[in-house]
């Protein structure tokens, strides 16, 4: 079959490809894809909401924790193809402040594939 559509992995990063409504179950899918991968070292974590129609509430709460939990790890996460309404939902709670929106995965890629070489 290939590539897993859920994720991709890309050198030190890894891709998470949610399903098209985030709430309550697919939060918690997306939260223990984000468990996983960082238990085995990845510290760059791109959520790619192009196929994300909706994120509700609950979705929105659980997305909070997956980005406290990385910012622990000392990881980075970032976020890509979000549509306009979850766009405005971020934007309203504040996660647009804190985490990098693109509007494209490759453009997400090419951020943490520079990010090294970045002065911090």
């Amino acid at each position: 079959m290939g590539k897993n559509r859920n994720y991709r992995e890309a050198g030190d990063s890894v891709i998470l490809y949610p399903e098209n409504y985030i709430n309550d179950i697919e939060g918690e899918k997306l939260e223990d894809m984000c468990d996983i991968f960082l238990a085995r070292g990845f510290k760059k974590i791109i959520i790619d909401f192009s196929e994300t129609d909706l994120i509700n509430s609950i979705g929105v709460s659980i997305m909070i924790g997956i980005i406290e939990k990385i910012k622990d790890k000392k990881g980075l996460i970032l976020f890509s193809g979000l549509k306009k309404v979850n766009h405005d939902i971020f934007s309203i709670v504040g996660l647009t402040k804190h985490i990098p929106v693109f509007s494209t995965e490759k453009e997400a890629l090419d951020v943490v594939s520079c990010e090294d070489r970045l002065p911090m």
